[in-house]
This record gives C-alpha cells, structure tokens and sequence, in this order.
C-alpha cells in the first residue's frame, strides 16, 4: 500500500513538472528567436576597406579582404554557407545626396557608366559633377549620359520629382515611388530600400515628419528633411535568373548545404500577421559602448575567496582537499 501512494505522488510530481515545462517558452536549436536580428554575413572585412581609403571616400575599385562567414576579431564561424568565389572589386557606393538648399538651384551630375556590381544586387552608375566622381545605385531607367540632379530645398507645396533626382522627402507628393530613403537627416545615418527592384511609398504628410510605406509594407514617419531618391531601383529581375550549375553558385561565393532531407516543421508555415502601427524615428540612437576583453585566471575566476576555493574537479569525486591559503 505504502509502494502505491509513493507511486502515485510520483506521477503527480511528473504530472506538475511536466505541466510547468510545457508553459516555458524554449527555443529549438538551429531556429533563432522572432523578432532577433539576423547573423551578419561578414562577406568581406570592412575596417579593412576604411583602411585603404583612409576613412575618405573613393571612386575608384578597392581589394576585397573576403571573410568567409567568419568573425574579424575572433575568427570563428559565424554565417554558414559562404566562401570561396571569383576575386572583384568592391565599389563604395555615396548613399547621402546633398545639394543647395536655395530654390530653383541644383547640383548636377552626368551619368558615365551604368555596370553590374558583384557586391550588391542591384546595378551602379557612376557619377561626375562638380565635386568629382561617386557611385550612385542606379534607377530603372537611368542610362549613360542623363543628367541627374539633386536638391534640398523644401518647397511648400509638394512636386512630382523626376526618376534619378534626389529631394527631400518633405518635398515630394504622396505616392511617389522613392529610394534610397534616410532613416535620419544626417550624412551618417543607414537608409532604406537598396535591394534590386524595390521602392518605398510616400504615404501622407504629418506637420515636420512623412509616413513612408516600405517595401515589406511597414510604416516609418522620417523626417521631411531626410533625403531619397526618385524611382524604383534597377536589376528588378534578378529574382527570376537561376543558377546554372552548383559549380556557379561556388563561383558566386555561396557554399553549399548538408545535402541531408530536413524534415519540416510549423516553423516554416506561412504566419499571418498583422502589421506593426505607424514607427517614428526622430532622434538617432545613442552609439553602443566599445567593447571590451578581459583575462582573468582561475583563481579570480572562482569567486569563492580563500579555504571556501575548491579544486576544480571536485564535483568529478578526483579531490576535496582545500587550496592553500595565499
């Protein structure tokens, strides 16, 4: 009788504990968390790019030092399925088009070269204007020997801007197709909408800022100074070009997977879901602390203090003898 009520108090602990596991949240290995940012590609070492030019910018092709999915400081793997591939050049792309604030003056470039980039998707055209020569992501329709023009005054009542030419986005009618987006009026900040056949749409104007629809439909209020692009990027069908071969997607750097079957799961269902409201970004975010490195020894690393210290391998049943005191 004793053995049956000791069995079932057994099974009623299994019975709780198994039902607090199943209330956990736990993350399956391989699958990253929702809402995590994805791994970097680490493609090729861009401290070392900012070495050669001397943090300054240049038109001219730079050598790539590849990665291969692997950590700059650290050197271990970080992004599977990259290395190898044919040697190119990296062509730094000027993302930030200012021009003259007062009305009715440009800055004006003539287009020299519209070319393929191995680094990005979609196509790049170089530039010669006043300032010298740049690298600019090129339009659907942009082609060797246009003039493209760029303004930064805000006029008062919104235009129809030309494909190619930058403005503000306060300037801009609502449904204009833009790219090349700045997150925040400043030379420095990121920009959105740089893949290959994308474009983002101006969607209302809200006193100082502009709601910016996304092209995966999300909604940004930027600010009206913040620059963009007039037009849909260019390469818009490079999602319908396959490769021939495994030994082509070798040639274009990419490593191949395990070969095994992988058996699918709900994680790879379509989910539903319904958008997030209206983002503002106004102010930049504080630059993250430096990291740092730090070496301690096992002593310090112990965190018991004095005759409390014990052997490492005392939990394996080796020793119990204390550390001497010192």
């Amino acid at each position: 009788q004793m053995l049956s009520v000791l069995r079932r108090e057994m099974a009623a602990c299994t019975l709780r504990a198994t039902a607090a596991a199943s209330s956990v949240v736990v993350a399956k290995r391989g699958f990253p968390a929702r809402g995590t940012k994805p791994l970097p590609r680490n493609l090729w070492d861009q401290r070392d790019l900012e070495a050669q030019t001397g943090g300054e910018y240049t038109h001219e092709p730079l050598r790539i030092k590849k990665l291969g999915g692997r950590d700059p400081d650290t050197g271990r793997k970080v992004n599977q399925h990259i290395g190898g591939g044919v040697k190119f050049d990296y062509f730094m792309i000027d993302f930030h088009r200012r021009g003259p604030t007062e009305e009715g003056v440009t800055y004006d470039e003539r287009v020299l070269e519209v070319r393929r980039d191995p680094n990005r998707s979609a196509h790049i055209a170089l530039v010669a204007g006043a300032r010298g020569k740049r690298w600019l992501l090129a339009t659907e329709s942009m082609r060797a020997g246009q003039i493209v023009s760029t303004s930064g005054h805000l006029t008062e009542n919104p235009l129809i801007g030309i494909e190619g030419n930058a403005y503000p986005i306060g300037s801009l009618a609502p449904g204009t197709m833009i790219n090349c987006v700045e997150r925040y009026p400043t030379a420095d900040s990121d920009v959105f909408v740089v893949k290959a056949g994308t474009a983002a749409t101006i969607v209302r104007h809200q006193g100082d800022f502009v709601v910016v629809k996304l092209a995966h439909k999300h909604e940004f209020s930027l600010h009206r100074e913040c620059m963009a692009t007039v037009g849909r990027l260019s390469h818009a069908d490079i999602e319908g070009k396959i490769f021939g071969s495994a030994q082509m997607h070798r040639r274009f750097g990419y490593k191949m997977s395990s070969g095994l079957f992988h058996k699918k799961d709900g994680y790879f269902g379509r989910k539903v879901r319904a958008l997030p409201p209206v983002r503002v970004l106004d102010t930049p975010p504080e630059p993250a602390p430096p990291k740092q490195q730090f070496t301690l020894t096992k002593k310090q690393l112990s965190g018991l203090p004095e005759t409390a210290r014990m052997h490492n391998l005392m939990h394996a049943g080796y020793t119990h003898r204390e550390y001497p005191h010192q």
